[in-house]
């Protein structure tokens, strides 16, 4: 699969912590999930935190980013195709920065559908858009410039200070 949406799955401790998250989603609705993985740059950057919404998810359509549970970890792709099988609904997502879809994920996997992007002090309507898709498609073929943007990004954030 890919990065996890938050440190999930990799100790009992993140286990629990990604099974409370989606209790809590499940039982109120929303959260609120800060973003540890790249997968879904550049739509979605390490430490962005992901709005989330239960209430439509269900309706999610290709385009769409979903949260979703699998095997103890939580996970933040884009819907890239709707099916319907057997009276059951199934989304094929895929990390935008990713050349494989994920297994299908079944309504019992599905969490919420993410409603909008907190990066620092700007809230962001979760979109690809044309330039996003061809950084996608470039992220998606080199890791070389995923390891450039990350690291750019990094030195723009946290810049050095002389002593």
């Amino acid at each position: 699969m890919s990065d996890a949406v938050t440190a999930c799955g990799s100790t009992a401790r993140e286990t629990l912590g990604c099974e409370l998250a989606a209790e809590v989603l499940r039982s109120s609705g929303r959260l609120r999930l800060r973003v540890s993985g790249a997968s879904m740059l550049p739509a979605v950057w390490p430490g962005d935190v992901l709005s989330v919404s239960r209430r439509s998810a269900a309706q999610a359509l290709p385009g769409d980013i979903i949260l979703f549970a699998r095997q103890g970890r939580l996970f933040a792709h884009r819907v890239v195709e709707r099916t319907i099988h057997q009276g059951a609904a199934y989304w094929i997502t895929r990390g935008d920065r990713l050349d494989h879809h994920d297994p299908q994920v079944s309504s019992r996997e599905l969490l919420g559908r993410i409603t909008s992007i907190q990066r620092g002090h700007r809230r962001i309507v979760p979109r690809l858009s044309f330039w996003g898709r061809i950084a996608s498609w470039i992220l998606r073929r080199s890791e070389f410039c995923t390891r450039l943007l990350l690291r750019f990004s990094r030195k723009q954030e946290f810049p050095s200070v002389a002593p």
